[in-house]
């Protein structure tokens, strides 16, 4: 009979102790879940922005060139597509017409940049873009090849509009010296739609952009 009390007070105390555990291993349970949760969400923040960096454009451009003494404008396409962790990969092409020279000039480019979200409303890029500057037959048909690097930012101004600024330089040119630039402009619109307007200036002359962009992703 003490070998049957001392093994039922045995199984009482071991059935008491596995109750008082299971909300302990509960616990330990639900607060990992929860830590593996909160590292999920900052990778996440971080490879994240608050800009979009893929997108769809179309444009009209108005250049006036010290080079060619002469204002050029046209349409162009530019394509970005943004990967995680902050990176993107854009080409751009475009054909402007002289207003006195009998011809126009295509530029086509592509190029490679980085991106990172500064706070809730603000981002700063950083690309380089290698481009070809090409008259037409009846001007001579001449090449111009040469690197472009940009350094700026976006940030948001209200939910509707939104500001770009960047400074640039495109080394190597045959077609006129822009050894240094700014860029400056307005974005009105969504995250999905939104109308931009430009402004650069170079040593060789200003230019002006008006944009179409879908962000698709």
């Amino acid at each position: 009979m003490r070998i049957s009390g001392l093994l039922f007070t045995t199984l009482l105390l071991t059935a008491s102790l596995a109750v008082q555990a299971d909300p302990l291993i509960q616990t330990t349970q639900s607060q990992a879940v929860n830590n593996t949760q909160n590292t999920q969400n900052s990778q996440n923040q971080t490879t994240q922005d608050v800009f979009s960096y893929s997108y769809l454009q179309i444009n009209r451009l108005s250049e006036w060139s010290d080079y060619f003494n002469d204002r050029s404008a046209g349409n162009g396409l530019k394509f970005s597509y943004g990967f995680d962790g902050g990176v993107y990969l854009f080409g751009q092409w475009s054909r402007l017409n002289f207003e006195t020279l009998d011809g126009h000039h295509d530029v086509s480019g592509f190029g490679v940049g980085a991106h990172q979200q500064y706070n809730d409303s603000t981002s700063f890029f950083i690309d380089l873009e290698y481009l070809r500057d090409r008259l037409s037959g009846n001007l001579g048909g001449a090449e111009d090849n040469y690197w472009r690097v940009t350094y700026g930012f976006n940030t948001h101004l209200s939910d509707f509009v939104a500001l770009t600024g960047s400074i640039f330089t495109e080394r190597n040119t045959d077609f006129g010296r822009r050894p240094f630039g700014e860029r400056l402009g307005l974005s009105f619109g969504s995250s999905i739609l939104a109308l931009g307007l430009f402004g650069e200036h170079t040593a060789n002359g200003n230019r002006v952009e008006a944009e179409l962009n879908w962000y698709y992703r």
